[in-house]
């Protein structure tokens, strides 16, 4: 009789389709936990993001409001057709992080064996810092997919027989990405591989002359209204690479150690401390030694010319920590591929011994996964220092207005809720009926013409007075 094998099953068959379903399951499971549960706010980041993509048409185009065109483009649209919401604001970042994971996928199918890849999706979807930028409905997200993307296109234009699509995709990709801060230095770091990798080299001398003249073409007139801009404001310039108004050396890199490796639950305009975890370190590290082992290879040059610009301008800017999830999520899938594939040249026919050497790197990812989910939960439902990032006013406005309201707010967020205005009316006047913010009710606490007929709280232990419902007495 026939031994049953486990890849006679027919689950073995679909296996990594059956994962990527789970997969997407359980990302929209997160993506509503974030949404409804915690954080359940907005940072002032997002109503900024908000506020500047909503005015984004109403201003002058050639100026700095031209930083982040694609992504205010689609928040835009996303507030024109849902209105002014928690979901409206954060729904782009959500959809660009499914193109991220995607990309993520891809990518590491290129450049990993498919079963690591399939662990590293897992492990970048579950990490507290991709769960924040996710849901975070500022142009964070695309400091994540524009060089995934540019990466896994580079790669497969270096791979495929027919090269001319590809070069006209990295051309548009390369465009619209410049006009995002910090992208124009993995484009550097590519250019610096291509000139100085001596096979890389020799195909780029190969590459038909309209192939680069076509690509350079369709590059030059996506960003020719950046380049105006530029031309009017060269202070843009400034802001797409990232750099400081003040630099501090000593200050910045004390900060940055902490945001990566503190013990301590220190948030930076919402993302939780450390970024790297114990477990992470020696995965990083591990894939650290290899690529610098293997420097000879495409990927190890411009994974490493890319990381020491990144590291320079987070040290510079750590504000800018957020640029460092992808060589830090490629660093880490290296580390566990090398381990496993060095357990397996020291033990090539040995069952057992390759089955023994898989159960530490599989606590290692468990270990990841668990510590990061935990830590990422109990952040952002318990930490002040995290949660008090998040404001939950627009929720509470939405619940308690009426057409007959009229809300009164500072003169700061009178931009954000000016948005509004379709369903409660906005100005600094006076009514029978007020709502007034905290943050205007200063000017009405000694009103005798008003009383105060309500509280709306929130569930922060400070400054949970968020509204007051004031009537003409």
């Amino acid at each position: 009789m026939k031994n049953t094998k486990i890849s006679d099953f027919w689950f073995y068959k679909f296996r990594y389709q059956i994962t990527y379903t789970i997969l997407f399951i359980s990302y929209i499971s997160i993506i509503l936990y974030t949404l409804f549960v915690a954080p359940n706010g907005l940072t002032q980041a997002e109503m900024d993001s908000a506020q500047a993509s909503f005015n984004f048409s109403h201003g002058p185009l050639f100026s700095t409001s031209i930083i982040d065109t694609p992504y205010k483009l689609l928040q835009k649209i996303s507030i024109m057709v849902f209105g002014l919401s928690h979901f409206s604001i954060k729904l782009p970042s959500i959809l660009l992080s499914l193109l991220s994971i995607a990309g993520i996928i891809k990518l590491t199918h290129k450049w990993f064996s498919r079963g690591i890849a399939t662990l590293v999706s897992i492990i970048a979807l579950t990490s507290s810092q991709f769960f924040f930028l996710a849901q975070n409905g500022t142009p964070e997200i695309l400091y994540i997919l524009y060089p995934i993307a540019i990466l896994f296109i580079g790669a497969s234009f270096i791979s495929c027989e027919k090269k001319f699509p590809y070069a006209i995709i990295m051309a548009a990709v390369a465009g619209v990405s410049l006009y995002t801060p910090f992208s124009i230095y993995i484009l550097l770091a590519l250019l610096a591989t291509a000139m100085t990798h001596p096979h890389l080299r020799f195909m780029v001398k190969k590459i038909p002359r309209n192939y680069l003249s076509s690509g350079v073409a369709l590059s030059l007139v996506i960003i020719l209204p950046l380049l105006v801009a530029i031309f009017r404001e060269p202070e843009i310039i400034k802001s797409l690479l990232g750099w400081p108004e003040t630099l501090n050396l000593a200050e910045n890199i004390k900060l940055l150690t902490a945001q990566l490796f503190g013990s301590t639950n220190a948030s930076s305009r919402g993302i939780v401390s450390p970024i790297i975890d114990p477990a992470s370190i020696i995965l990083i590290g591990t894939g650290f030694f290899f690529t610098l082992s293997s420097s000879w290879s495409a990927r190890s040059y411009s994974i490493n010319i890319w990381s020491i610009i990144l590291i320079a301008i987070c040290i510079a800017n750590p504000s800018a920590i957020t640029i460092l999830f992808t060589p830090i999520l490629i660093l880490t899938v290296s580390g566990l591929q090398s381990l496993i594939h060095t357990w397996y040249t020291i033990f090539p026919k040995n069952p057992y011994a390759r089955v023994a050497g898989l159960v530490p790197v599989f606590v290692i990812v468990v270990g990841l996964l668990l510590t990061n989910l935990d830590s990422f939960r109990l952040s952002y439902l318990y930490s002040p220092e995290v949660v008090n990032n998040f404001s939950q006013d627009l929720i509470l406005i939405q619940d308690i207005s009426e057409p007959r309201d009229s809300l009164i707010v500072s003169e700061k967020e009178f931009g954000f809720y000016s948005i509004l205005d379709q369903k409660v009316e906005i100005f600094n006047n006076t009514d029978s009926k007020l709502l007034v913010s905290n943050k205007a009710f200063v000017d009405y606490k000694n009103n005798n013409k008003y009383e105060i007929k309500k509280i709306f709280t929130s569930n922060r232990n400070q400054d949970g007075d968020r509204f007051y419902l004031l009537e003409r007495i």
